[in-house]
């Protein structure tokens, strides 16, 4: 009797008792599932990810075609906890400005501007080797001395906050 109970109930497509609601037995890992815990894990090294510091972690993700969080695991694995995209995105900064700025000096010192370059450019390759790594003072000091000077040319040139807005007590009433 109970064999024909079972038969009639899988015939008309009722669910078995340790069936989950997709109709899957529970306890089977299907693939292509979220969760299913495969196999198929991606490891990553170093070298890859360090090739796609200069980029932010949604796009280095897309790029290395696993997800945000199996990235972020694996960055902790390999001895970083954040993402080190805008160091490097500010060193890259802080090299152009002292490009930029060294240029009104190159006459007088010149050669200490090659030299600040090339000692970032050195800081932005330990960082690629060594997320972790912190700034060292004199780098955070040289950036800050960068971000007064830009803001003094552009208060200069015009672009400061109140350069297009005029005085009340300029305005005839």
């Amino acid at each position: 009797m109970e064999d024909a109970y079972r038969k009639s109930m899988e015939g008309n497509g009722e669910k078995k008792p340790n069936q989950g609601c997709d109709g899957v037995e529970k306890g089977t890992k299907m693939q292509g599932r979220r969760g299913g815990g495969g196999a198929d894990k991606k490891v990553l090294t170093l070298e890859q990810v360090s090739q796609l510091f200069s980029m932010p972690i949604k796009q280095a993700a897309r790029e290395l075609n696993v997800g945000l969080t199996v990235l972020k695991k694996q960055c902790r694995k390999l001895g970083f906890q954040r993402w080190p995209y805008r160091k490097v995105k500010s060193l890259e900064t802080l090299i152009n400005n002292v490009q930029e700025l060294g240029k009104d000096t190159e006459k007088v010192d010149g050669h200490m501007t090659r030299a600040v370059v090339v000692m970032l450019e050195q800081t932005k390759k330990m960082i690629e080797e060594r997320p972790a790594m912190v700034l060292d003072d004199n780098t955070k000091v040289l950036r800050q001395a960068c971000f007064k000077e830009n803001f003094k040319r552009k208060k200069l040139i015009g672009h400061g906050p109140c350069s297009g807005m005029t005085l009340l007590s300029d305005v005839d009433h």
